[in-house]
């Protein structure tokens, strides 16, 4: 077994295939919530860890921690990206070592493509960038802080607000979280704008959130940047 993991909740279009094409030094679990028999068999080949469930992402997640805690705390790190992060399987591997080897607690690649938070476009001749924000999208936590944040995992829909609870929950670590600029990962698919689906709009649960944990939202930042 590895010593790292990666979990993601997948549909039909997941890009998970590029992630294990050579050596992955990791393991792979897969949640699928489609509805494609086929696409079941095909996952199937991927990974003896895929399972089937449908909610949300980071609701599924937990669920899937709850009932396997034992399992998962036989590994060091942790990553969670969503199925349309394209990302080399050599790249994946490095992304997990330099984690480990600045004993990171929560940390990301670095992201071209569609984005959300201009902090995390990668900047040029940059290794890493400490920081006080690490996106929902794709973060990767050390088991203890996975420990530590999962059972939130569910505290709303959307997700949104997460991060600034990940900081607060850390106590506003000024070297613990960090933006990998020497990795850079690709969201090749836009970003939602459809929100129906929510009870509440993800605006109004991330302020609900920050309020009702008495989070002091930072504004998004770095705070120290180690070279290449």
């Amino acid at each position: 077994m590895n010593k790292y993991l990666v979990i993601s909740t997948v549909g039909d279009e997941s890009l998970h295939k590029e992630w294990i094409k050579d050596s992955p030094n990791f393991d792979l679990v897969l949640i699928y919530y489609g509805n494609n028999p086929n696409k079941i068999s095909q996952y199937k080949e991927d990974t003896e860890n895929l399972y089937t469930s449908k909610g949300e992402k980071y609701h599924l997640i937990k669920a899937f921690i709850q009932s396997n805690l034992d399992f998962i705390n036989k590994y060091k790190y942790i990553w969670l990206p969503d199925d349309d992060v394209s990302i080399s399987t050599f790249n994946i591997n490095k992304f997990f070592s330099i984690s480990e080897q600045y004993n990171l607690l929560i940390s990301q690649p670095s992201m071209k493509g569609y984005i959300s938070h201009e902090i995390t476009k990668p900047h040029p001749n940059v290794f890493l960038r400490y920081t006080n924000f690490v996106e929902i999208l794709a973060p990767l936590f050390n088991i203890d802080s996975l420990i530590l944040m999962y059972k939130h995992f569910d505290i709303n829909y959307s997700g949104w607000g997460y991060e600034y609870l990940w900081n607060h929950i850390l106590g506003y670590p000024k070297d613990k979280i960090a933006i990998i600029d020497e990795i850079i990962m690709e969201h090749v698919r836009p970003i939602g704008q459809d929100y129906s689906r929510f009870l509440i709009h993800p605006w109004d649960e991330m302020s609900n959130l920050i309020s009702y944990y008495n989070i002091y939202k930072q504004e998004i930042t770095y705070s120290k940047i180690i070279q290449n």
